[in-house]
């Protein structure tokens, strides 16, 4: 079987090497305080009659719907947990760690610092598709009311596709 499917073309690129993959990672700084909390802030909800609607999250954000299966929540409760979150972020959360810890913000140890908990939610664009494309569309803001969550970073960054 041909790798790219129906994309004669992506097959080629591939053996080149020049396809390239644009990456997005989103870190939200949240209130919620335990692992019960962010997982049923996560959860979609259902009315009386079964219908499903956006989770407590998507209606946060404005986010129409996200690929549920590329969602980290971390409670961080401690200084030690957040350096330990920190260091995750470096070396460990995205396979290509030596090209993605060159374009976290400086500042992110410092904006998590007023919040228990944070979410981290993937995309990506290549040949193949797009998981989550909208999170490329998000820009970062400043806490609004009473929402318990609010966009720290958004990272993007290019590998090569393999």
């Amino acid at each position: 079987m041909k790798k790219g499917g129906d994309h004669p073309n992506i097959e080629k690129e591939n053996r080149m090497g020049d396809v390239q993959v644009k990456h997005v990672v989103t870190v939200w700084g949240t209130t919620l305080q335990s692992d019960e909390e962010l997982q049923e802030f996560l959860e979609p909800l259902y009315d009386e009659n079964g219908d499903v609607g956006p989770s407590g999250f998507l209606a946060a954000t404005g986010l129409n719907w996200v690929d549920e299966d590329f969602f980290e929540a971390h409670v961080l409760g401690s200084e030690e947990e957040k350096l330990a979150f920190l260091t995750y972020l470096k070396e460990e959360y995205a396979p290509e760690s030596e090209v993605f810890e060159h374009h976290l913000p400086e500042n992110l140890a410092a904006k998590m610092t007023e919040y228990p908990s944070v979410i981290l939610l993937y995309g990506n664009e290549s040949g193949y598709g797009s998981i989550n494309e909208q999170l490329f569309q998000l820009h970062e803001q400043e806490k609004s009311g009473d929402s318990p969550i609010v966009l720290l970073s958004k990272i993007v960054y290019e590998t090569a596709d393999r």
